[in-house]
């Protein structure tokens, strides 16, 4: 049987999908030729309707790989035409300082110190004259409770300097320039309340402004029905979408039990709505029009619940899939439900192809072609006797299916590995759609508040018991195996071996266990030199932190990490500035000091880290010598230099040039994160006049020192 011509879509979307990844990988700024382009066009409809007299095999695959090329090249092109940054009407184009009309394209969210938002750019003021560009901003607004801040849509008048979104500054950290760019956003910029101005408010119908005022007003009746604290935040992103309240415990519990996708309205959610619906209008299914009639009411329902979430992206990923997906069933023959997700996938990459690079788009289709290929070879494991293990059975193979597929992802992404994500679905998963169930009637009976409280009772207590057997599950020992070997090249791999190992079930070719442990020995070979090399790793690492000093001096798997005192308290920077080098290098173990006091501690180092050697603002690495300054007393005349390879300016030191060069002889000068804008600029140009080389954290990132 030649299976190719079951997924006529999967060969348009795949040279189509692979032109985009290529182009996203390379950050390519310039399209492939136009001209090649219309060339592969041309070729590959001549090749099609050209006869040829050698047999019909060559011509097939002589159009299969023109086609494959011409589709290769318009997703490369398609990446860069979507690209706003590239175009020449672009805001940086012309200038990132001065006034700025814009539009403000998404609702204000609420952070700690501000509330952001992104803002369109529509045109810059130049004297009298206004002109035409586009871009977006990524925009803080400060928090000011006598101000009123502009409403999604408004239009404003804004003055300030427009920065790039900076690159990560630390090795390993999240990589926020490179996410915000996925969404077309390159800059950003903070306002205070003296820097913009009101000039228009929301006019005419946005369907989004519409659909954003939807989810707020079922957000604020869940709120007054009965759901308040963590039960509240969690109902407003297991119904709604909104996930903003939720706090960090929230999310890691989630996380931790493998049960993070109810929380993410997408697949599962739409599934729901589809699965009651066409519940519902079963019995339509003898005549044509009842099963137009029945696909029109499932589609409307479908838009209509991504209309309430306030149709984010990843709801709409959710309804385009169930589209095609219905679509398919309504049509009069046979399609296999590949084809199906391949045009909602090749859809959505039209519309936007730098949504490739989304995770939830990855997870979301990689999970669905787990539980198509994979749930079923579970599944024929074992039939059950009765329907109540008939259901657990279903949800356990399902479950394992989907975690199959998105482990390598997961591992990836989020280094982690939830062990008892079977226990946890099995329990999450049954009362999550009680619970959507409950809080749509929340919703839907509103108008009646005696019955819509009721249901509010009930959505609260079925929350409750979600929270509460997930929290549970996810401090149980060993819930969670933490994954820092696992970059691309080996999730890569683990997606080949996950492959050959299906094939070789459906096809049972001896060749295909051949490529599998090929495949398991390349993985090895890979896993075991990226442990060889981090046993024998010797670095000392100069982090870039937010107004604190820090510096990692790593020994294979280990690191002494010296750091402020309040660096070293505050978990959330200790999580975004320093973790990313723990799992980039492979740290197992830690010993984080603080600088003013570790040469108290020095005795208690471990015997690997003998190498270190602390005495006062002194320190001795491998023969590399540190010294940190606060300030510089003026210096005896006859006092000598001393050498040192990295001379550490902190807390805004304050010393004279001629001072520093009479005391030390400084292989580099580094300037960390402790230090204020003004004076790291101001020294950088002093110790260039000098001749004096400087190297400034805040600006340039972490400096990585190997020995």
């Amino acid at each position: 049987m030649q299976y190719r011509h079951l997924f006529p879509m999967v060969r348009i979307l795949l040279p189509f999908m692979a032109g985009i990844i290529v182009s996203v990988a390379l950050s390519a700024a310039e399209s492939i030729s136009y001209s090649i382009w219309t060339g592969l066009m041309l070729l590959t409809f001549g090749a099609e309707i050209i006869s040829f007299r050698r047999p019909q095999f060559f011509k097939r695959l002589f159009f299969g790989i023109l086609a494959s090329l011409f589709l290769f090249v318009s997703g490369f092109n398609s990446v860069l035409l979507h690209k706003e940054i590239l175009r020449p009407d672009h805001f940086s184009k012309k200038q990132t300082q001065g006034l700025f009309i814009a539009e403000v394209s998404e609702p204000l969210q609420p952070k700690e110190h501000s509330y952001k938002t992104i803002l369109k750019v529509k045109g810059i003021i130049n004297g009298k004259t206004v002109n035409k560009v586009e871009g977006r901003i990524l925009t803080y607004f400060s928090k000011d409770s006598t101000y009123n801040l502009p409403g999604e849509g408004s239009t404003i008048l804004f003055s300030g300097l427009v920065q790039n979104i900076g690159s990560p500054q630390n090795p390993g950290a999240f990589d926020y320039q490179r996410y915000m760019g996925t969404n077309n956003v390159y800059h950003q910029l903070f306002l205070n309340n003296k820097s913009w101005k009101l000039i228009e408010n929301p006019h005419g119908f946005s369907l989004f402004r519409f659909a954003h005022k939807i989810s707020d007003k079922f957000v604020h009746i869940l709120n007054s029905n009965g759901l308040k604290g963590k039960e509240f935040a969690v109902a407003s992103a297991l119904l709604l979408g909104q996930k903003d309240m939720l706090d960090n415990e929230t999310r890691q519990a989630y996380s931790g039990s493998g049960v993070m996708h109810i929380l993410c309205v997408s697949g599962l959610h739409v599934g729901v709505i589809f699965f009651i619906v066409n519940f519902l209008l079963r019995f339509m299914k003898k005549k044509r029009w009842q099963v137009y009639l029945k696909t029109f009411l499932i589609l409307l329902s479908i838009w209509a619940y991504a209309l309430l979430t306030g149709l984010s992206p990843s709801v709409m990923r959710a309804a385009a899939m169930f589209t095609f997906i219905t679509f398919g069933n309504a049509s009069n023959r046979y399609v296999h439900i590949i084809n199906s997700l391949s045009v909602s996938a090749l859809v959505l990459l039209l519309y936007d192809p730098l949504m490739i690079s989304n995770v939830g788009f990855q997870l979301s289709y990689i999970a669905i072609l787990g539980i198509i290929f994979i749930n079923k070879l579970i599944n024929d494991l074992w039939e059950p006797t009765n329907r109540i293990m008939e259901h657990i059975w279903g949800l356990v193979t399902v479950s394992v299916a989907a975690q199959i597929t998105t482990a390598p992802l997961a591992m990836l992404y989020f280094h982690q590995f939830p062990l008892y994500f079977i226990p946890a679905n099995l329990v999450a998963i049954d009362i999550s759609f009680l619970a959507i169930l409950s809080g749509l009637a929340v919703l839907i009976t509103s108008f009646v508040p005696f019955i819509s409280n009721l249901f509010g009772v009930i959505t609260n207590f079925l929350i409750y018991l979600i929270n509460t057997s997930v929290n549970y599950i996810e401090h149980l020992p060993y819930s969670v195996i933490h994954f820092d070997s696992i970059f691309t090249k080996e999730m890569l791999l683990i997606y080949m071996i996950i492959a050959s190992c299906t094939l070789y079930v459906y096809f049972k070719r001896k060749e295909l266990i051949h490529i599998t442990l090929l495949l398991i020995l390349l993985l090895s070979v890979s896993l075991t030199i990226t442990e060889t090399l981090r046993q024998k790793q010797q670095k000392i690492i100069f982090y870039s932190t937010n107004n604190q000093s820090a510096v990692g001096f790593i020994i294979g798997q280990k690191q002494i990490l010296l750091a402020d005192s309040i660096l070293i308290k505050d978990k959330t920077a200790n999580k975004f500035q320093l973790d990313g080098a723990r799992l980039l290098y492979g740290i197992k173990r830690a010993n984080i000091l603080t600088i003013d006091t570790a040469v108290s501690y020095y005795q208690m180092l471990p015997e690997e880290f003998r190498p270190l050697r602390y005495l006062g603002n002194n320190i001795l690495f491998h023969n590399k010598r540190i010294v940190f300054i606060d300030s510089i007393p003026r210096p005896d005349v006859s006092c000598k230099k001393l050498k040192t390879d990295y001379l550490v300016i902190r807390h805004n030191a304050k010393f004279r040039i001629a001072d520093l060069q009479r005391l030390y002889q400084p292989g580099l000068i580094i300037i960390d994160g402790s230090n204020t804008s003004y004076k790291t600029e101001k020294w950088l140009t002093e110790f260039r006049q000098a001749g004096l080389k400087a190297y400034s954290l805040k600006n340039s990132g972490a400096y990585i020192v190997d020995l």
